[in-house]
């Protein structure tokens, strides 16, 4: 993991080892890692856990992998990005959002970009969480529950 109270040196190291084959297979950073930096040589997935407004962040993070003799190019296979987010929530909105922006940009830069009923709504469509799953994945922020004796007190 790096983020902010991470030493300069230990960031290097970890830096260095991700560019390696062998070690570590993931690396976890806060924005801190998301400008000026090469983690291109063994990796080709990115996942933004946390989005932005802009999406040119979000290009500037993944940019991190996106250089020349990068391992998607070495293999033949493009970078994947992910960018997860909640059915439903406040995630999904910003994801919407930042999704639209970059459509424009796009369209602003040039690019060819086709927009009809069909593509509409196909970008719509999400795959909802379980709710079984959305349960389980809820933090319970109490210190003890009542039904739980605590110091021989219920």
């Amino acid at each position: 993991m790096v983020y902010g109270d991470t030493k300069p040196q230990v960031r290097e190291r970890l830096m260095l080892a991700f560019n390696s084959p062998l070690f570590p297979e993931i690396l976890i950073s806060s924005a801190v890692l998301a400008e000026g930096v090469d983690l291109h040589r063994f990796c080709r997935h990115v996942v933004h856990h946390d989005l932005c407004w802009n999406p040119s962040t979000l290009e500037q993070r993944t940019g991190r992998l996106d250089r020349i003799g990068c391992k998607a190019e070495a293999s033949r296979r493009p970078i994947v990005v992910y960018e997860p987010f909640l059915g439903g929530s406040a995630d999904e909105k910003m994801f919407r959002v930042v999704r639209d922006r970059e459509r424009w940009f796009q369209i602003v830069m040039g690019q060819k970009f086709e927009f009809d009923e069909a593509s509409s709504e196909e970008l719509s469509n999400r795959v909802l969480l379980p709710p079984e799953l959305a349960d389980e994945l809820v933090f319970d922020l109490r210190r003890w529950r009542k039904s739980e004796k605590r110091d021989g007190v219920l």
